[in-house]
């Protein structure tokens, strides 16, 4: 009897077991993006130059040429309508892949107001190595207004911070007379989702 018991006890251990090895969840791979991005990994390539006002790129040696087609293609973001220069060239900070496009960094000065110089960080999405969007990140200068981005890439969202600082005072005729004692600042906030065949949406 008390074999009999014994075997029968054994095989309910045995089944349970295999039960539980056929009730396990099976692993998934997700592929979930990890990328993160902000203005704070790409602060050590801008130097502000205090004499002249504006903003050079330090730290990047590889400069290279825009193409006819990115000279031409069309910016998202770009408030200013600044166009590229072929007096710059550009420089790629950082590159990265979602899915089966890549996308890239790039830093750049071109021309602002009255030939100013000013220092964009754009986003670029390829798909087989073609250009298929472009989103300005940051855009920095300061004549009038300073004026600033901030940004950060989480995955396959994007947020930029726009920033306006407006510190000079004016007469009644227009004319500077000096800086204000509070300065007017002026803050603006976008999102832009990177869909599914790599180009920028924004969110509403």
């Amino acid at each position: 009897m008390k074999k009999t018991l014994f075997f029968m006890l054994t095989i309910l251990f045995i089944s349970c077991k295999n039960d539980t090895k056929e009730a396990a969840p099976k692993e998934e791979n997700t592929n979930q993006v990890t990328i993160a991005i902000s203005s704070k990994n790409l602060d050590s390539y801008l130097k502000f130059d205090p004499e002249l006002v504006e903003y050079d790129i330090t730290g990047l040696d590889k400069a290279e040429k825009f193409t006819s087609t990115a000279l031409s293609f069309p910016l998202k973001e770009n408030d200013f309508d600044y166009a590229k220069s072929t007096d710059f060239d550009y420089f790629t900070a950082k590159s990265f892949e979602i899915a089966a496009h890549t996308f890239k960094i790039i830093l750049f000065n071109t021309y602002g107001e009255n030939d100013g110089k000013i220092l964009n960080i754009q986003l670029n999405s390829y798909k087989d190595e073609k250009l298929i969007d472009a989103l300005l990140l940051d855009c920095r200068f300061t004549f009038e207004t300073e004026y600033y981005r901030n940004f950060k890439i989480d995955g396959n969202t994007i947020e930029i911070k726009k920033i306006s600082v407006d510190k000079l005072d004016f007469n009644d005729n227009g004319d500077i007379i000096g800086n204000k004692k509070v300065n007017d600042t002026l803050t603006e906030v976008v999102k832009y989702q990177i869909n599914d065949k790599g180009l920028f949406i924004k969110k509403q």
